[in-house]
């Protein structure tokens, strides 16, 4: 178990909210395999939850972008864009968040 994730996702995340919003994001870039010279917009990526939930996957997207431990990067001139740090470390987010990795990644 990573120790400084798990840090992460206890204080910073808040309640199951929070936590489910996280899942769905790093989720859907895994499924979409994130990584490397592929990247996406802040507001691509927020676009991919529910309208009433843009503002929070915003803002939980920058804080996942701040922290050294999070599995989130920004990436490009403008740093508007993200990626995953690494396929791994998207996955073992998934699961200390008690969540499950996309099938096949």
């Amino acid at each position: 178990m990573n120790w400084r994730l798990l840090q992460y996702t206890i204080m910073d995340l808040g309640g199951e909210e929070e936590r489910k919003l996280a899942l769905k994001i790093v989720n859907k870039l895994l499924r979409k395999n994130v990584t490397g010279s592929h990247k996406k917009q802040v507001d691509t990526v927020k676009g991919w939850v529910a309208v009433h939930d843009e503002k929070k996957a915003e803002a939980m997207i920058r804080r996942m972008i701040k922290d050294p431990d999070a599995p989130l990067e920004g990436y490009g001139g403008s740093r508007d864009n993200v990626r995953l740090t690494s396929v791994e470390a998207g996955k073992e987010f998934v699961e200390e968040l008690g969540g499950e990795p996309p099938f096949g990644v």
